[in-house]
């Protein structure tokens, strides 16, 4: 397959003679499916315990929470929202973002500066409060960073989050649960799915990594130059719909031109490594990880079934008859297929463990 535009060299021309032109076309590289068997792989645990669905629970019900005053002697404590005025200044001068009235500040959550929220704690309403801290060295605004700064901060509010029951009018927010067992078991499930690809996934990353590592391959510049244009395109239709330039993106970031473009090279060039490597397995492992019809038949309904509206189902269905349609969904099943193949011949060392896990015996 070509990878870059071809080059064109004249070689003769005259008026009697035929014109005789050399074109080199660069294509991309074949490489040798290379062996996959036993390498070494971390299997993460699909254990699900009390401990996880009774977290998972805990943050629903947090989502769910309620902002109720506390009562008037009670004082500031880590977690509580609060309700301020305050004004800093340096050496008795004011600066820029220096003061707010009326901030809803959540204690603990690290919204402002360091110390900053720590000095809230103890606090009562209706007192005032002056404490002293040091400025970021790391704030836009170089002139005042590492300085000094007082706070002069009136604590108008305390609220503190109220957690509703795990009673039945709660689980109405998330179905029909006939009771608190019943919605910790479909919770427990949900847990369980979700580990059970976390440990999949990394069990082919780190296949997939030890396979391109030991790649000895200098990948030809026109691909990678082709994976940095796409990311290029592909970020900046992304900072266009969210009003973002790429200089504050790297501000965002703490990144420079020159780091952000090295990382991306190195990227682009492991990406590509990757999708050689893959490229090769499919093809020397063809006739194991050809797509069953059960497969294709469940696949299609799998995908039909999920969220998708009514008055686009019958387009999705005629896209997957079509085929284009077909062509993507075998080229999915036979990704999966061969990840299954991969994993199945991987030496698994459990977290925690010394010890290659032994594949099941058929």
């Amino acid at each position: 397959m070509p990878i870059d535009y071809p080059k064109v060299k004249i070689v003769n021309i005259g008026e009697d003679i035929p014109l005789d032109v050399e074109v080199t076309v660069e294509v991309e590289p074949e490489i040798a499916a290379p062996a996959y068997k036993g390498i070494e792989a971390t299997g993460i645990s699909e254990e699900v315990t009390d401990k996880d669905v009774q977290k998972q629970i805990d943050n629903l019900r947090n989502n769910y929470a309620a902002l109720e005053a506390v009562e008037e002697d009670k004082a500031v404590e880590k977690g509580d929202y609060v309700i301020i005025d305050f004004e800093g200044k340096i050496d008795g001068k004011e600066f820029e973002g220096n003061s707010a009235q009326d901030y809803t500040l959540e204690v603990g959550s690290g919204t402002l500066f360091e110390g900053f929220e720590e000095g809230l704690i103890s606090m009562k309403k209706g007192e005032n409060k002056k404490i002293t801290i040091k400025m970021p060295e790391h704030i836009p605004d170089k002139k005042i960073a590492g300085t000094e700064a007082v706070f002069s901060i009136d604590l108008k509010e305390i609220k503190r989050k109220s957690l509703p029951e795990l009673d039945e009018a709660f689980l109405k927010n998330f179905g029909d649960y006939k009771d608190p067992e019943e919605f910790k078991s479909f919770i427990s499930d949900r847990i369980s799915e979700q580990k059970k690809k976390i440990r999949r996934d990394r069990i082919i990353s780190d296949i997939i990594n030890s396979l391109v590592n030991s790649l000895k391959l200098d990948v030809p510049e026109p691909m990678i130059a082709n994976r940095i244009e796409h990311f290029n395109e592909d970020l900046k239709k992304e900072l266009d719909e969210h009003k973002i330039s790429k200089s504050d993106y790297f501000k965002a970031y703490n990144l420079t031109e020159e780091s952000f473009n090295k990382d991306l090279r190195q990227t682009a060039i492991k990406e590509t490594k990757e999708y050689l490597v893959i490229n090769a397995l499919e093809k020397a492992e063809a006739d194991k990880i050809e797509p069953l019809q059960s497969q294709i038949a469940e696949e299609k309904e799998k995908i039909l079934s999920g969220n998708v509206k009514e008055s686009e189902k019958k387009k999705l269905k005629a896209y997957l008859e079509s085929e284009a349609g077909k062509e993507n969904i075998k080229d999915s099943i036979k990704r999966k297929n061969l990840f299954d193949l991969l994993i199945k011949n991987a030496k698994i060392i459990e977290e925690g463990s010394k010890t290659p896990k032994k594949p099941p015996k058929k």
